[in-house]
């Protein structure tokens, strides 16, 4: 009796596991490219919206979910919310001057704000522009 418990035990969790694998997997986006700021200070990553976010969203063509890192440390800095990127996708870096807007945006869908900009005083990248 005591082997058949085991046995019973034993596919009841491998089917658990299974379970918890499949609903981890239809849950989580998959990682599709990234983008650097001009400067390299910020890192755009794109995500394919997950089929339960894709469920979701039936009307989107294009779904995605994109975060926005600083790049050393690595920090997220936002996250946004599942958005269609369908001929919407072009990003815009408004960090710096004359733009500085302290923003990202990413077509029309998405805007990080309180962003701050790449080229301090005291930044130390050779690509910024020097005051005189």
């Amino acid at each position: 009796m005591k082997a058949t418990r085991k046995i019973i035990l034993g596919v009841i969790c491998a089917t658990a596991g299974a379970l918890w694998l499949m609903a981890w997997f239809l849950a989580t986006p998959t990682f599709l490219d990234a983008e650097n700021s001009p400067h390299g200070v910020y890192r755009l990553e794109f995500y394919k919206a997950s089929s339960f976010q894709r469920l979701l969203n039936p009307d989107f063509k294009m779904p995605f979910v994109l975060r926005l890192y600083r790049a050393e440390p690595k920090k997220l800095l936002g996250e946004s919310s599942v958005v269609d990127l369908w001929l919407d996708g072009e990003v815009t870096w408004l960090l710096d001057p004359p733009m500085k807007m302290q923003k990202v945006r990413v077509g029309s869908s998405v805007v990080f704000r309180d962003i701050p900009p790449e080229c301090t005083d005291v930044s130390q990248i050779p690509s910024c522009p020097r005051g005189p």
